[in-house]
């Protein structure tokens, strides 16, 4: 207990003032910790709006990556000319089918992250949205690519733009690690293999810039790399598993 003393002036008597200065620090310190509750409370909600924007624009991105296929209405074929449309775009389908692939694996990101999250902040819901920001971009550049036959420029924007969502994604859960807010039941292990998991797309798309300028087919098989890329973050993962346990 802190106790404090001061004279006043009429007489020079001593007066004690040690319960009054308590009561006031026990209001200080309870409603600096009601505060602090009521932030968390904040955060927790926010997370959930938060979420909940993002799985609606990641539902959003796929519907408007199934619109990018070969329509009759749109692109003016004829049912005797449906054959000739599906054997000649087949590379555009394929590509339709990697970005859809891309898109599940980068929602998968959202999910692990705000999964082991017990609330955000205003930054880390910023570096949220600018993950899905930069694969709207990459959906925009897909479009260009098939309007325009496949030009090296949009096939490695599409590659740059999926490197920079994920990024964002190692970003925010590295400020979501730094400042408090994942969950309190993590290990520093855990911790750090959900960076081991974030890491493969973003790595894999700068992998695959440079595949860009031998044309579409090699730039989308290219996106193969993230088997092996996987593959080794998760040897990379286990490893520091069996570390820990020694």
């Amino acid at each position: 207990m802190i106790h404090l003393t001061f004279y006043t002036s009429i007489g020079g008597g001593k007066l004690k003032t040690t319960l009054k200065i308590f009561i006031m620090l026990r209001k200080i310190l309870t409603g600096s910790k009601e505060m602090t509750e009521a932030m968390k409370e904040r955060g927790f909600k926010q997370m959930i709006r938060v979420i909940t924007i993002i799985d609606v624009l990641y539902a959003l991105l796929i519907y408007q990556l199934f619109n990018l296929m070969p329509r009759p209405e749109v692109d003016g074929f004829t049912r005797d000319e449906l054959t000739e449309v599906l054997s000649h775009s087949y590379v555009n389908y394929l590509g339709i089918f990697v970005g859809l692939v891309l898109i599940l694996l980068y929602w998968g990101q959202s999910n692990l992250q705000y999964g082991n999250m017990d609330r955000t902040d205003g930054r880390h819901s910023v570096l949220s949205i600018l993950q899905v920001f930069f694969l709207m971009l990459y959906l925009y550049f897909i479009r260009l690519d098939l309007q325009f036959d496949s030009p090296v420029l949009t096939l490695q924007m599409q590659s740059i733009t999926l490197a920079l969502a994920g990024f964002f994604s190692v970003w925010g859960w590295y400020h979501a690690d730094k400042n408090g807010l994942t969950s309190k039941s993590l290990t520093t292990l855990e911790k750090d293999q959900v960076y081991l998991k974030l890491m493969p797309e973003p790595i894999t798309a700068l992998l695959t810039i440079p595949f860009a300028s031998f044309g579409p087919n090699f730039w989308t098989f290219s996106w193969l790399l993230l088997i092996p890329v996987g593959w080794i973050l998760k040897r990379i993962g286990i490893r520091m598993k069996s570390n820990e346990l020694i």
